[in-house]
């Protein structure tokens, strides 16, 4: 008796534990259709690293990739910026140069308008290929179906 309930109790076990085990696999084969990157940060190393991964997703994967730029954030848009975007390079690269690099391999790049105002940002000092965005541009990309999220 006590023979038969250990077979039943790995059975049980065997076809409780393979459910989630095949619902990971086609989790893990499901490919994403989008990226959307929120980038709020002021830190510089927060803004190189959303257009490092930014540019690497585009280079590999064939989907949108989208960097919405606000907040503190938003005056490394701007191309008069010398110091923090221009002047420092880190692994050889400037700021700049990754958002150009960015926006190369096919990435959008929209920033805040009500942050640019807040931040000193002009519409003329916007880098090449940055466009002004806001809730009603943005948002509808954010919401789309198997569209993921990051956050710096």
């Amino acid at each position: 008796m006590l023979a038969k309930k250990m077979v039943y109790l790995i059975l049980f076990s065997m076809v409780m534990f393979s459910v989630p085990a095949s619902a990971e696999t086609e989790a893990q084969t499901t490919t994403a259709k989008g990226l959307f990157i929120e980038l709020t940060s002021d830190s510089m190393f927060k803004v190189r690293r959303a257009f490092q991964v930014g540019t690497m997703v585009r280079k590999h994967h064939d989907i949108p990739v989208l960097i919405n730029i606000s907040l503190g954030a938003s005056r490394f848009a701007d191309k008069t910026l010398p110091l923090a975007a221009e002047a420092i390079k880190v692994r050889g690269s400037t700021v700049h140069e990754m958002m150009s690099n960015f926006i190369a391999a096919g990435g959008e790049v929209y920033i805040c308008p009500m942050c640019m105002m807040g931040n000193g940002v002009a519409n003329e000092d916007l880098l090449d290929g940055i466009k002004v965005g806001g809730p009603d541009v943005v948002l509808p990309r954010l919401l789309e179906d198997g569209v993921k999220t990051l956050s710096y």
